[in-house]
């Protein structure tokens, strides 16, 4: 019923996640599939229209913004947000792993002392690599999984895919 034709790409790019972003995703997650992400926005309206989201959002202000999402309000708390909202609340099962948070580059490389936790089965998707600060992190948590990552460049901004490993 949903073509690719009825998402608004006003809600895509800028501090959302990018019109290839979601491209991506819409070309390689099939439709109602689960995606956890971590930090939401206005793109968060758009992936619902598709797939089964559940957004960790450490800022209130943003809680609600896409009435679809399963959102867990989790304020920073040592770094990273805080772990007994995340764990207590996340789906056991999920298809996708994005990272577009916690707000501040510091924080993002928080879910790594965190990332047995999170399955490994799944892509893992971290946003704005064209940040020198986000490339890194996404190379050295794709080294630290010992995955294979591809990373692809957008009009205004990149995004690195840590891809699952191949089930042999």
């Amino acid at each position: 019923m949903n073509s690719m034709q009825n998402y608004n790409k006003e809600n895509l790019n800028w501090a959302a996640i990018s019109n290839e972003l979601f491209e991506w995703i819409y070309e390689n997650l099939e439709h109602g599939k689960t995606i956890l992400e971590f930090g939401s926005g206005t793109g968060t309206i758009e992936l619902t229209k598709y797939w089964n989201v559940y957004s960790v959002e450490q800022s209130a202000k943003w809680i609600g913004k896409a009435p679809n999402s399963n959102y867990i309000h989790a304020p920073i708390k040592g770094g990273w947000y805080d772990t007994n909202i995340v764990f207590n609340n996340i789906p056991e099962q999920y298809d996708l792993l994005l990272i577009d948070g916690p707000m501040g580059y510091q924080l993002r490389s928080g879910i790594d002392k965190y990332i047995d936790r999170f399955s490994e089965n799944v892509p893992i998707i971290l946003d704005d690599t064209h940040r020198i600060p986000d490339k890194e992190h996404a190379i050295a948590l794709a080294k630290q999984l010992n995955k294979e990552y591809i990373e692809i460049e957008g009009w205004q901004k990149n995004f690195i895919i840590i891809l699952p490993k191949e089930n042999k």
